[in-house]
């Protein structure tokens, strides 16, 4: 390359040496400049090729624009106008015009036989040659080794960046039921990922400790005490041993209705069921029926299995100031509850409640039992002054009473949210499940409700009466049908006469309502078995 460097330089100042002689005042710079080229390359000899590929490079770049000079064209391409030896050409035509002529056969072979211009950083367009196996740094090529992007082959058993499991999910819908005194049940749902689970306890105040793994979604804890309070944690675990986050419930092994005062209130109703809810939850269920005027939940509280095909419906509290029911009613639940596996009275729960679920609306009058607690004791209405149990419908309804304390039948059947949600409530059980009787709870008089018209109905109305007659030794109430025109709609007659289903109501409690405290665990015990032993024998 540095003897193509010397003749290219003698050509060049050869050239130069012609168009100065032409363009004396245009080219001296030109000369001078390829002079001190030339001047160079001799003096030194051999130039380090990156020097020699600049000073050609710029030789070469010099010679075309004198050239195109003298042979009458401009920089730009057009014809000049004349040929006056001192114009210096066009002054904005430079090296950036010289890509449109065609290169020399000298400039053809440097480009052939130059081994690659060092600052030449190369054509970023070009790719390399596709056929090169030798180019390491190759990204597009797949054999090349060390590639960086290659992730390997995820079939590849030994490949530690292999997925792994994934950690399990937390356990959902974790709950209890107490099946005995020393025994409660754990379910809960299945984790995604989880192949095990941990089972910890704890007692209160004290720390967890190990009770079990499972594969199952559930476990029992046969050692706890009544009386004691718990805790237990479940934690997922996936094939490989890895956890994922724990469920944890707390669980209280002691007595939840716990009536110490005469008024019991809806709040304590409505917490009692939840705890009961809790604690039993593969034995019951509470729901929602409806609300009252001022927005209180009506609820139903039903035990035993929901797919049975047959239930029966205990309706309690419709007389605000007879609440004394809904806290017998609560007691009678628990009691049930609690002693679900065993044998009581005769009759095991367990065994009963698997073809029929006993549904419990507690209070269905709690805006009016807000009232007689608290401003109005002797209060028997709903908070619009509408007696629920006149509000129902009849084969003749008439409006009559005043709006107030008691006695008034509201403008139609129906016309209050309570009413209307045990109407509602009872006539799904009849077309969903098989409802076979209503037990009613009103208080006072220890008397019992029973005369019926109806030859269909009069048998099982009966059985159901003489029952709670035994177990309590309440008296038969008579007729419930007085002389003259009756008012608006008792609820055990639309039962009977309008949804064709037989009908009790007891009157609980020796007292005028709302009862005397003192009566209270004496109505329960005379009704502990009251609905148990009509489910049965319905």
């Amino acid at each position: 390359m540095r003897d193509k460097g010397k003749k290219l330089a003698v050509l060049v100042l050869s050239a130069m040496c012609a168009m100065t002689q032409a363009l004396p005042a245009c080219a001296s710079e030109g000369t001078k400049e390829a002079g001190r080229m030339t001047a160079g390359l001799h003096k030194t000899g051999i130039l380090a090729s990156q020097e020699a590929g600049e000073q050609v490079k710029a030789a070469r770049a010099a010679a075309r624009v004198f050239s195109g000079q003298e042979s009458g064209v401009s920089g730009n391409g057009k014809e000049r106008s004349g040929d006056t030896p001192d114009d210096p050409g066009n002054a904005s035509d430079g090296p950036g015009d010289i890509s449109d002529k065609p290169q020399s056969l000298d400039d053809r072979e440097d480009t052939q036989d130059d081994p690659g211009n060092p600052d030449d950083l190369g054509n970023p367009d070009n790719p390399g040659n596709p056929d090169d196996p030798g180019n390491s740094d190759d990204p597009g090529n797949p054999e090349g080794p060390g590639n960086p992007d290659d992730p390997g082959n995820p079939d590849d058993p030994e490949n530690p960046n292999d997925p792994q499991i994934p950690a399990p999910e937390k356990p959902e819908g974790l709950r209890t039921t107490c099946q005995s005194d020393t025994k409660v049940l754990l379910e809960w749902e299945e984790s995604d990922n989880a192949a095990s689970y941990e089972v910890y306890r704890k007692k209160s105040g004290g720390s967890y400790k190990m009770l079990d793994t499972v594969q199952k979604t559930r476990c029992a804890d046969k050692h706890i005490v009544y009386g004691n309070s718990y805790r237990y944690r479940i934690v997922p675990l996936n094939a490989e041993g890895v956890s994922g986050a724990a469920a944890e419930i707390a669980f209280s092994h002691r007595q939840v209705v716990n009536v110490t005062k005469q008024k019991y209130t809806y709040r304590t109703m409505k917490s009692d069921m939840e705890k009961l809810a809790k604690a039993y939850s593969g034995y019951c269920e509470l729901t929602s029926i409806g609300t009252s005027v001022e927005g209180r939940a009506i609820y139903d509280f039903a035990i035993g299995n929901p797919d049975a095909k047959k239930s029966l419906l205990v309706v309690s509290t419709l007389h605000a100031r007879e609440y004394v029911c809904s806290a017998m009613l609560m007691q009678q639940i628990e009691y049930y509850l609690r002693n679900y596996n065993k044998k009581i009275g005769g009759t095991k729960p367990a065994e009963l409640l698997k073809n029929m679920q006993i549904h419990y609306i507690v209070m269905a009058n709690p805006d009016g039992v807000t009232i007689s607690q608290t401003t109005y004791p002797r209060w028997k209405s709903n908070s619009r002054g509408v007696d629920l149990n006149r509000n129902f419908p009849a084969k003749k309804f008439h409006v009559g009473g005043k709006k107030g304390a008691e006695g008034y039948s509201g403008k139609k059947a129906l016309s209050e949210p309570e009413s209307r949600a045990v109407a509602s409530y009872t006539k799904n059980l009849k077309s969903n499940q098989g409802l076979v009787g209503v037990v009613n709870y009103h208080a006072m008089g220890q008397i019992i409700y029973e005369d019926c018209s109806s030859a269909k109905l009069k048998s099982k109305t009966q059985k159901m009466y003489q029952i709670a007659r035994k177990l309590t030794g309440y008296k038969s109430a008579g007729s419930s049908t007085g002389k003259g025109k009756s008012i608006g709609g008792q609820y055990r007659e639309y039962v009977m006469y309008m949804l064709g289903l037989p009908s009790i109501t007891l009157e609980v409690g020796a007292t005028w309502a709302p009862c005397a405290f003192r009566e209270y665990q004496s109505v329960f015990r005379k009704n502990k078995f009251v609905v148990l032993k009509i489910a049965e024998a319905l």
